[in-house]
């Protein structure tokens, strides 16, 4: 089920697939907002453009990090990937809450938990697809 020969600091996190999935989310998300900052500051990125790139970034993020924590697991990765979506959107939301107060308990924003729960089953699926037997 787990990989066992994994050594190091990420191969003993690989040991748990969901944080480990979310380690990958987190750092290609802030890989994103870097990129997005940068066209922000020196292209003509508009607010509105920054806000659907925001999105875009995090669906993505979530999505590979899906996608790894499936990998790591080995096995469900519609579950693994599911429940990486869901920490990662709880840990935006509480990012929201205590940094910018920002986060509402709305549809609009309990459907953006939901949709990146279901972004990272997909992405589980496909992580748990394309995982060679070796």
């Amino acid at each position: 089920m787990y990989d066992t020969k994994s050594t190091g600091r990420l191969g003993a996190l690989k040991r748990y697939p969901v944080l480990y999935g979310c380690f990958w989310a987190l750092l290609l998300a802030a890989i994103g907002i870097v990129l997005v900052f940068l066209l922000a500051q020196f292209g003509n990125l508009q607010a509105r453009g920054i806000t659907a790139a925001a999105y875009i970034i995090h669906c993505i993020a979530v999505f590979f990090g899906s996608l790894a924590a499936s990998r790591a697991a080995r096995s469900r990765g519609w579950f693994y990937g599911g429940l990486t979506g869901l920490l990662y959107a709880l840990l935006m939301v509480a990012i929201g809450l205590f940094v910018y107060n920002t986060f509402t308990i709305d549809p609009s924003g309990l459907f953006r938990v939901f949709l990146m729960a279901v972004i990272g089953a997909f992405g589980g699926m496909i992580g748990m697809a394309t995982t060679g037997d070796d």
